[in-house]
């Protein structure tokens, strides 16, 4: 029993992080109808910036994780700018901005390859290498921050969605872009701040992500796949749906991985059978939007 609830807290950990790169795919998709593969290299991005603020430059995090979140949104304003923005102001076919932002996925790779080199790099853990134990629950500091800091950030992220006149305007433009605009929504303004956003809450997963794992310029595909996924599981429509998918991923991945008596590689597949169930049986995800049947 001891062993199965310290593979929750390593469930919630890793769901966490999934969670925050569906997130980031949400915050996009919902306003522009944009599927932005390029999400894993942003969160990747985030795991470099932090090498370089707080590794490298030996920044506090209370200082180097604000910078390291408001650098990789600065790259999500400037992909919007100079990679969606031109095709839409050209009605360029729909799926041109989603073929456009993969060439950017290249682009992104290719930079960080250049300037930190191809080798594994590594970012201190903040908290050290402690257990927290809270009765049968333990696990490491490292992983109850990122747990903690995932909940606040989809908590900020739901009260920005349900609460503040932006975040209507966010639902607005994705109900129906046309009435928005008629309503004097800017939608130039609307599809800046999602990229941006969506940059800023990517960069925070590669941050939480960089500690506990090796920071290399691969990095970014795997975690696109796994956003992706539990983006489907979660569905769309709430923002909640991608925390909710991101841990169920986790679950399936961590559980087959540990318990399931098949060869580890095989145990690595099973999440992306969980994406074909869904897609087959339940496209909509786990929660569907507000309003809908």
């Amino acid at each position: 029993m001891e062993d199965f609830l310290e593979l929750m807290v390593s469930v919630c950990e890793a769901g966490s992080i999934y969670g925050l790169v569906a997130l980031a795919y949400q915050i996009v998709l919902r306003p522009t109808g944009i599927i932005n593969f390029a999400a894993g290299e942003w969160a990747a991005i985030g795991a470099f910036a932090a090498v370089s603020f707080i590794t490298w430059w030996k920044l506090p995090l209370i200082i180097g994780l604000p910078m390291c979140i408001l650098a990789v949104g600065l790259v999500g304003w400037l992909t919007e700018v100079i990679a969606v923005q031109p095709l839409l102001k050209r009605d360029a076919p729909e799926l041109s901005p989603v073929l456009s932002l993969l060439g950017m996925l290249i682009i992104y790779r290719e930079t960080v390859s250049s300037v930190y080199g191809v080798d594994n790099l590594f970012v201190p853990m903040p908290f050290g290498f402690g257990r927290v134990e809270l009765g049968s629950i333990a696990g490491t500091s490292q992983s109850f921050f990122i747990i903690i800091t995932v909940v606040f950030s989809f908590t900020l992220v739901w009260l920005f969605f349900e609460r503040t006149m932006w975040g209507k305007a966010f639902q607005a433009v994705a109900i129906n872009r046309v009435a928005a605009a008629l309503l004097g929504i800017n939608l130039r303004l609307v599809t800046a701040m999602s990229f941006a956003i969506g940059g800023a809450v990517a960069g925070l997963a590669g941050v939480l992500l960089a500690p506990i794992t090796s920071v290399h310029f691969l990095m970014g595909l795997p975690l696109a796949v796994k956003g992706f996924t539990a983006l489907v599981i979660g569905g769309v429509g709430r923002v909640e749906g991608a925390l909710l998918g991101g841990l169920l991923l986790a679950f399936v991945e961590k559980v087959t991985i540990r318990y399931a008596p098949i060869p580890s590689g095989l145990a690595l597949g099973a999440p992306f059978l969980l994406l074909i169930l869904f897609l087959l049986l339940r496209p909509s995800g786990l929660l569907r939007a507000r309003g809908e049947q």
